[in-house]
């Protein structure tokens, strides 16, 4: 008989069968902390961003537009939105009847209306604001008779 000394069972008696067991067991363990050791130790690639002061403009919202405009109306378009100076705002509609003269802008933190005139049927132009604040996407259908405007815009 081989007796097992520790702290808990103070000469416990093992069997063959015991043994094996007890042998597999430190195996196993063993096994396990050398994975442990190797997953600890693997090293990772890191690197740095590099930061610049003019990051890519990017378009924050993309909305999708379908509206019906009456004659001589002035729309506004969703709810007031923050740009800073020289982001850009693109529109890129079409709208029927295509010989309406229609002016797609914005309405600036100034209370000013700016806008692009189309009297073509469809617009896909671009407009950098130059103010910082609270802005509103507007439509103003200057024809005599209601338009409908379908298209996306970008901010």
């Amino acid at each position: 008989m081989i007796y097992l000394q520790c702290e808990i069972f103070p000469y416990y008696p093992l069997s063959k069968n015991c043994r094996r067991e007890v042998c597999n067991l430190k195996r196993f363990w063993s096994i396990f902390l050398v994975c442990i050791l190797v997953v600890s130790c693997t090293t990772l690639p890191a690197s740095a961003m590099e930061y610049t002061d003019n990051p890519p403009i990017i378009s924050r919202v993309a909305g999708r537009l379908d509206a019906s405009i009456s004659a001589k109306e002035f729309v506004t378009l969703g709810n007031e939105f923050s740009l800073d100076t020289g982001d850009i705002i693109k529109y890129d509609c079409t709208y029927t009847p295509k010989s309406a003269s229609v002016d797609f802008g914005y309405v600036a933190p100034d209370g000013l209306f700016y806008s692009i005139n189309s009297t073509a049927g469809s617009i896909d132009k671009s407009m950098r604001v130059n103010q910082h604040g609270m802005f509103i996407l507007a439509i103003r259908n200057n024809a005599m008779y209601t338009i409908t405007v379908t298209g996306i815009v970008k901010y």
